[in-house]
Parts: C-alpha cells; sequence; structure tokens
C-alpha cells in the first residue's frame, strides 16, 4: 500500500508504510500531516490514516482548567486524541528477543537431539551455522500464527502487516533477518551484520527486512526493567540445559577436537581433569 501526503501544499509521495514511519520516526512528518491512501475518501492526519491505525498510540487528553477556555471542536476527526511517537521497538529490545529466541532455538533442537538419542554430529552444534537453518521456518510459522515469537512476545513486541502477511512473506523477512542480520551466524560475519543492523535500526527505527517485507515490528507495554531482571536467569537456565544436553556427545567432540587442534583438546582435557 502506498501512501501520499501534503507538504507545504504539496502532493508528495508516494511512500510505503515503512518508509512513511521512518520518516515520522526522524521528524521529517508529523502525525498531523494530512494523508491519503487507496480506500480514504478525504484526506486525514496520518494518525486517522487505517493503514497507520497502529502505530500511533494515543495518549490522555490534557485536563481543562478553569482558566483554560473551551476550544470548539472540529466537525472533522471529533475522536482524534494527540498520539505519541512512533510505536517502534528500541533496538535493544530487538536485539534482547532476538537472543532469547537463539536461546530458546538452540535448547529446543538439542532437546530434541537428546531425547531421540541421535549420534554426534558437527552440525548439531550451535557454533555451526547449519545448526541455525530450521530457525527462520519455525519463526515465520510463529510469525504467521501467533505474529510473534517467544522472544518478542517476553520483551513486548508484535509484528504487523497492512493487508495481512502469508507464510512466504514471513518466510522471505526470517530468511532476511538470518543473512543480513545475523551473517548466518558465521563467527566472522555474525558481529559485522549485527552491528550495521543496530546502527540502521537505531537511524531509521526499521530494519531493511522490514521495509523489503512489509512486516513491521509494533513495541507493546512492557514490565520495564522486570522483564530484562527475569530475562538473565532464563538464558542462565537453557545455557545450563543445552550443556547438560550435549554431555553424552563430549568423547566425540574432544575427539573431533583433537584431530582439528590437539593442543586445545588437551587443555579440556586437563580442565576435565582427565
Amino acid at each position: 500500500m502506498y501512501i501520499y501526503w501534503l507538504e507545504n501544499q504539496r502532493r508528495c509521495g508516494p511512500a510505503t508504510v515503512p518508509d512513511v514511519l521512518s520518516k515520522l520516526h526522524l521528524g521529517e512528518l508529523t502525525w498531523d500531516t494530512l494523508g491519503w491512501h487507496s480506500g480514504c475518501q478525504e484526506w486525514l492526519p496520518l494518525r486517522c490514516l487505517p493503514a497507520l491505525a497502529d502505530y500511533a498510540e494515543p495518549s490522555t487528553p490534557p485536563t481543562k482548567t478553569e482558566e483554560e477556555p473551551l476550544q470548539p471542536k472540529p466537525k472533522l476527526h471529533e475522536a482524534s486524541l494527540p498520539v505519541q511517537p512512533v510505536r517502534l521497538p528500541t533496538p535493544m529490545a530487538r536485539f534482547a528477543a532476538r537472543v532469547m529466541d537463539c536461546t530458546i532455538y538452540a535448547t529446543l533442537v538439542l532437546g530434541v537431539a537428546y531425547a531421540l538419542g541421535l549420534p554426534f554430529h558437527p552440525y548439531l552444534l550451535p557454533g555451526h551455522p547449519l545448526f541455525w537453518v530450521g530457525m527462520p521456518v519455525l519463526e515465520a510459522l510463529l510469525l504467521r500464527i501467533w505474529r510473534t515469537t517467544p522472544g518478542k512476545r517476553w520483551v513486548g513486541i508484535r509484528v504487523t502487516c497492512a493487508g495481512g502477511a502469508g507464510y512466504l512473506t514471513m518466510l522471505g523477512r526470517s530468511l532476511c533477518v538470518f543473512v543480513f542480520g545475523m551473517g548466518c551466524m558465521l563467527p566472522l560475519f555474525m558481529p559485522i551484520m549485527c552491528f550495521f543492523s543496530y546502527i540502521n535500526v537505531r537511524r531509521r527505527g526499521l530494519a531493511r527486512w522490514d521495509t523489503l517485507s512489509g512486516v513491521i515490528p509494533v513495541a507493546l507495554p512492557t514490565a520495564g526493567l522486570a522483564t530484562v531482571v527475569f530475562m538473565i536467569p532464563f538464558i542462565l537456565l537453557c545455557m545450563h540445559l543445552c550443556s547438560y544436553f550435549v554431555f553424552p556427545w563430549l568423547p566425540d567432540m574432544i575427539q573431533l577436537m583433537q584431530e582439528q587442534n590437539p593442543q586445545a583438546a588437551e587443555f579440556i582435557q586437563r580442565l576435565m581433569g582427565n
């Protein structure tokens, strides 16, 4: 869906919903700017456009005092209230949600492998990129059904898409996150891609994959500090479970390490007292 707006009595646009949200986030547009998109009968303030309704949170109108004269209500948009800035999650909230989702995914995969008694293979370790191939598939399924994931729900994030989004759209977004946001979990590229993604979200309010897919994250009310406080022990618990699940593979892991790096394998054996 494309949106037009009026600036200095001139029609500007068209722009997609993510582009308009970025302009609002950067202060290039305001919620009072008149806009229009297909389906509207007239030009409306951006806060009143159906395509942007999910991204502007009405705030409580100021209480009138006796000294303040009562202003006549406008004939149009009588129900409109002042709105707060765009409800986009902060970069740190998105990063925390990603860490949570990765931790839960790793615990789930290793738990299933442990329950099935699968033999050791390097692909079954979180340090291997192929370990994470199934994450975009599972994430897309969760976003398609519930519009959120466990990590996003924990920090108060859900996704929206104008006109709805099918599984393929969600899968495309998840693959973009996996490649451009996580660097395919390759040790060399992951910190670089995470850094540039963080800078991009901090500057524009949205990531590249948000703009490409049209799937926009929205910030929900969260518990603030309590959310972070409870997140840390949960991640530590998942890490403990992961170490428990991989313990049966330890002899094979040490044997593989001896073939690739004998000094590191000897160091680990000394730590274990063997």
